[in-house]
């Protein structure tokens, strides 16, 4: 277990008992044992004041659970308590927090702030809020899964574009062709254009070959996109510079 230290300048004190997952905190029990490797419980789910800042949520690592305790300072704190450091592999047993200076003679906690020795009471935990890391990897997946949908229709329509765009330009040389008014560069740069027209398509036609890899969403391999070819009497491009 990891503890990080809030501090904050306050006249009550702090007792915690680690027990595994369970953190008795002046006579409060609060059992984090449902938590799994990955979870996160927001600090809003906790209803004590003594867990840090609204930020300060609860984490279940590798290393083992992750907290943030609020450090109270008393009038003659020491630069220990000041700027503490977090407490790593805590024990089971009474945690044991910076002190005060030599000088310092702590006030005697009020009854009610920290039940007699033996006694303590169930501490609050909304674990509807609970962050599960299946939860997380849930969501990871899902924002994963929508941007290589939005990809592959991004690709597609590019695609089609291209192909309506080349096929155009192929018939309208082909009515030069047949009337035989075309020239020979005409000619040239249509049978060109029939090879790209080709490219295009068979390129089209592998994404849609895309979803059925053993990859996809996970890591999709994307066909190769062809080269797109130059063409001067391109009805968009005109537009574009009257424009």
């Amino acid at each position: 277990m990891r503890i990080e230290l809030s501090p904050q300048i306050r006249s009550d004190n702090l007792k915690v008992i680690k027990s595994g997952s369970v953190l008795t905190v002046n006579g409060e029990r609060f059992d984090f044992s449902r938590m799994g490797v990955g979870d996160t419980l927001p600090r809003n789910a906790i209803q004590s004041d003594w867990f840090g800042r609204p930020t300060d949520d609860v984490s279940m690592q590798d290393g083992g659970l992750v907290l943030t305790l609020t450090l109270p300072l008393p009038d003659n704190y020491s630069q220990e308590q000041a700027f503490p450091v977090p407490l790593q592999n805590v024990l089971d047993g009474e945690v044991m927090f910076p002190q005060p200076l030599p000088s310092y003679d702590p006030l005697e906690s009020p009854a009610s702030e920290i039940l007699p020795q033996g006694q303590s009471t169930a501490g609050v935990i909304d674990w509807s809020l609970l962050v599960t890391a299946a939860m997380k990897a849930s969501t990871v997946a899902a924002a994963h899964l929508l941007e290589v949908k939005t990809e592959l229709a991004v690709r597609n329509a590019k695609a089609a574009a291209q192909i309506t765009r080349i096929q155009d330009r192929v018939n309208t040389l082909g009515y030069g062709i047949d009337s035989g008014d075309a020239t020979v560069e005409d000619e040239a740069e249509q049978t060109a254009l029939v090879v790209s027209l080709a490219v295009w398509k068979a390129y089209k036609f592998a994404l849609g070959k895309v979803t059925k890899q053993p990859t996809w969403p996970a890591t999709p391999v994307w066909p190769v996109e062809p080269a797109v070819p130059d063409i001067v009497a391109d009805p968009e491009a005109i537009a574009a510079d009257v424009m």
